[in-house]
């Protein structure tokens, strides 16, 4: 029998199907660039992971990527192409959640941004109203694989790890909550992720 009390999902990737890929096409198309170039650009660790701490504005954000592209556009332009990352969910998606809202606390642990939270929140407003809480990076200043990230939503849950399943498609955010001693399953896809909490025990209507 599970002992689990709340189940802490990440979001992209696990719930949310995203993909960065034609972000860094269109760039490169409107540069010259090479796409890993761009990447590259986009993701620096420094500036990328202060955006998604929230310790610089989108604003900032903007200025700094298009600075370092060459590019001379509008913040509506750049908004637009950032946020067209997100697709369609998988429809098994609701229904599981649906299924384990009535038998545990649901709560979200994410890396994001405030350009695409301001997207994402909207588009899947219907899904995210099964999580009793959602932890944003860049709302709390702290993002996964950082501890402190765990730490914020373990002092909300109130509990001890052991009573805590998280759910995460990066290894390095896996490797660390179990360091925390927080059971944890690496997500490799929605089946894949089904399968797992049925071998833990969690059995799954859909």
């Amino acid at each position: 029998m599970y002992i689990y009390k709340v189940i802490i999902f990440d979001l992209g990737g696990v719930v949310i199907n995203v993909s960065m890929d034609k972000i860094f096409e269109y760039w490169a198309n409107v540069t010259g660039y090479n796409a890993n170039y761009v990447k590259q650009i986009f993701e620096s660790k420094d500036i990328f992971h202060r955006f998604e701490r929230g310790e610089i504005s989108p604003t900032d954000y903007k200025e700094s990527v298009s600075c370092k592209l060459g590019l001379e556009i509008n913040e509506d332009e750049f908004y637009n192409v950032w946020n067209d990352v997100f697709h369609d969910l998988d429809p098994i998606i609701e229904k599981l959640l649906i299924d384990l809202k009535s038998r545990f606390r649901l709560v979200v642990l994410t890396n994001t941004n405030e350009i695409h939270a301001n997207k994402w929140k909207i588009k899947y407003a219907s899904i995210l109203n099964n999580f009793e809480k959602i932890f944003c990076s860049y709302e709390i200043h702290s993002r996964k694989p950082e501890q402190k990230a765990y730490e914020i939503v373990l002092n909300y849950l109130k509990l001890e790890p052991d009573c805590l399943l998280f759910l995460d498609d990066k290894v390095k955010n896996i490797k660390v909550a179990l360091n925390m001693g927080i059971k944890s399953i690496l997500v490799n896809s929605t089946e894949q992720m089904i399968d797992e909490l049925t071998k833990l025990g969690i059995a799954v209507s859909l």
